[in-house]
């Protein structure tokens, strides 16, 4: 008797390309990396019960180029959360994407120059 065997390709591992930076009961961060920067998604509530441990996160993301973060999935922004956030944009770390409604109305509250430089890509007018 004689047995064959059928080998398979072989697959090579590679990492997927949406990884999951921080996970918490209210945030969730996922990181895809991209040529020029990388892209970041935050879902849930970003405050100040998490603001220390996913401020380095995305300091050190943004450390090799310009990172895009899309916040359009955030429910909940306090203070903290804005203030993070604004400082990468203010720094040319990052820029902010799909900015929620809830989210300009607090960035209008902020002098018309450090809002306007906060949303390049975005039409915004303050009031």
């Amino acid at each position: 008797m004689v047995v064959t065997r059928h080998t398979r390709p072989r697959r090579v591992w590679t990492p997927s390309a949406d990884a999951v930076i921080y996970l918490d009961g209210i945030l969730r961060v996922t990181y895809t990396p991209a040529p020029r920067g990388g892209r970041v998604l935050l879902v849930g509530e970003l405050d100040a019960t998490n603001i220390s441990a996913v401020a380095p996160l995305l300091a050190h993301a943004s450390a090799e180029d310009t990172l895009t973060i899309d916040v359009g999935l955030l429910e909940f922004v306090d203070m903290a959360g804005l203030r993070m956030l604004t400082g990468l944009c203010r720094d040319g770390a990052a820029h902010l994407t799909n900015v929620p409604t809830g989210m300009r109305r607090i960035l209008a509250l902020l002098p018309e120059a450090e809002a306007a430089d906060l949303l390049p890509d975005c039409a915004y007018s303050p009031a």
